[in-house]
């Protein structure tokens, strides 16, 4: 992996940026003229992203989030953490909206892309809702994911997504839906008003299909501990409400590689489409959602949207998402879902009371699995050895094992006695604490052992 700063130039704006790069053919950018929102290079001018934080005020039709901070006063990026194995980019920014007035006064959000080497990405994003002032009203939404594309200048959405099953939305079952380029629907709906079967999915794994690129996606697990949400307030489940994008005009001017400020709530790009940047959305994904913002005609809309309380979630509520890039099946993306969600069982033989799940003590324990790192954590006393057993509960794809007090600069990896080369296993130091991918598809009980 390769982790550096540079100057970016795209569809004709130069800006700062940190690039990552993992000898794949897509790359993770944060740019300066895109207010650093992270977005995946998927090569030949087209890049995605998974979206931000963004709220809504009853009040006006202003969208109050980053990339409305076009001379970033309050987006800002870091490089955290840069390693072969793995990098750690954090980005801060504002609730804003075009007069850099912000939300409720103090409205701002905190992300980090934690990438490893195989080019998958957990997004974490924490909300810190306002409470200076009243400024902007009671909020419509609380929106935290879009699946997005941008095309950069000298290309169109018309060219760059495939025509049929443009968007794939499944759960981790394999069961799914699609929606074709343009958008077959021609209004802004709930999803689950033409697709009422995903309000009963437990996992959503999203994909734009491309055209001679790799399809960037986004996996979320409908479980309030990792990705908090409302219930849906068109249908009432229990499930995050999701917006469907309308087919007409899906094509926006106004982000990325735009200085403009003379608009409100978005600019269509009509004949500017492959003459400017231009980006266009196919669903997002809320906390909490009042249908419907302004002067729509759907009655029973409006009527839910009188009666619909927006929640503002909590300060410091967290939400994670699986993101990167993929040239496989949708059946790898149910595959790397189910390894991320349903973490293999681990034994290091230190269990005290079978009873109590996680107890333990000893040299080594197993201290659980970090959804937000992609890992499995370990603590050590004594000499630097490790060995333990992993039984999959699904399947497990490149697993991560962190271990903190970990000395030893050389490693050896061996699983079920078999020593592994170094194209099989990536290791690395982070402060006090080794971390080690191994590569490799695990569908059955496995015995690690890992020496200094």
């Amino acid at each position: 992996m390769k982790v550096y700063e540079t100057q970016l130039s795209f569809s004709g704006s130069m800006g700062h940026a940190i690039i990552v790069e993992f000898n794949l053919n897509y790359r993770l950018i944060f740019w300066e003229k895109a207010q650093y929102v992270g977005c995946w290079d998927l090569g030949k001018g087209v890049w995605f992203t998974p979206e931000w934080l963004e709220t809504n005020s009853p009040e006006n039709y202003h969208c109050y989030e980053p990339i409305m901070d076009k001379k970033t006063k309050y987006s800002k990026v870091s490089i955290v953490e840069s390693n072969k194995t793995r990098a750690k980019i954090q980005w801060s920014y504002a609730c804003n909206d075009m007069r850099y007035r912000i939300f409720h006064g103090n409205t701002f959000a905190e992300e980090e892309y934690l990438v490893y080497l195989d080019g998958v990405a957990v997004r974490k994003l924490t909300a810190y809702p306002g409470d200076q002032n009243s400024f902007g009203g009671n909020p419509n939404l609380w929106q935290v994911l879009e699946w997005i594309i941008i095309n950069g200048t000298g290309t169109t959405p018309d060219t760059t997504i495939q025509k049929e099953n443009a968007f794939v939305l499944s759960n981790d079952k394999g069961e799914s839906i699609s929606l074709n380029w343009p958008i077959q629907f021609n209004e802004f709906l709930p999803l689950c008003k033409p697709f009422p079967e995903i309000a009963n999915w437990n996992m959503y794994i999203g994909r734009v299909n491309l055209v001679d690129r790799p399809s960037p996606f986004v996996i979320i697990a409908k479980d309030q501990r990792l990705f908090p949400f409302r219930p849906c307030s068109f249908c009432g489940k229990n499930h995050p409400y999701f917006s469907l994008f309308s087919g007409i005009g899906n094509v926006y001017k106004h982000w990325p590689a735009s200085d403009r400020e003379d608009f409100v709530l978005a600019d269509r790009g009509y004949d500017m489409v492959g003459k400017v940047a231009t980006h266009s959305s196919f669903i997002d994904c809320n906390y909490s959602f009042r249908p419907f913002l302004h002067d729509f005609d759907d009655e029973d809309l409006q009527e839910i949207a009188a009666n619909y309380y927006v929640e503002t979630p909590p300060k410091g509520a967290s939400w994670l998402f699986l993101t990167g890039a993929t040239e496989k099946s949708q059946d790898y993306l149910i595959e790397l879902a189910q390894s991320w969600y349903h973490p293999a069982k681990v034994l290091t033989g230190n269990e005290c009371i079978k009873s109590i799940p996680g107890m333990a003590s000893g040299p080594v324990f197993y201290e659980g699995y970090a959804f937000s790192e992609r890992a499995y954590i370990f603590r050590k006393f004594g000499p630097d050895k490790l060995e333990f057993t992993m039984e999959p509960k699904k399947i497990v794809i490149n697993p991560v094992f962190i271990v903190n007090s970990w000395k030893s600069s050389d490693i050896s990896v061996n699983i079920n006695q078999k020593k592994l080369n170094s194209s099989e296993v990536s290791s690395d130091f982070f402060r006090d604490e080794l971390i080690i991918m191994i590569k490799g598809r695990f569908d059955k009980k496995i015995h690690v052992d890992i020496k200094g």
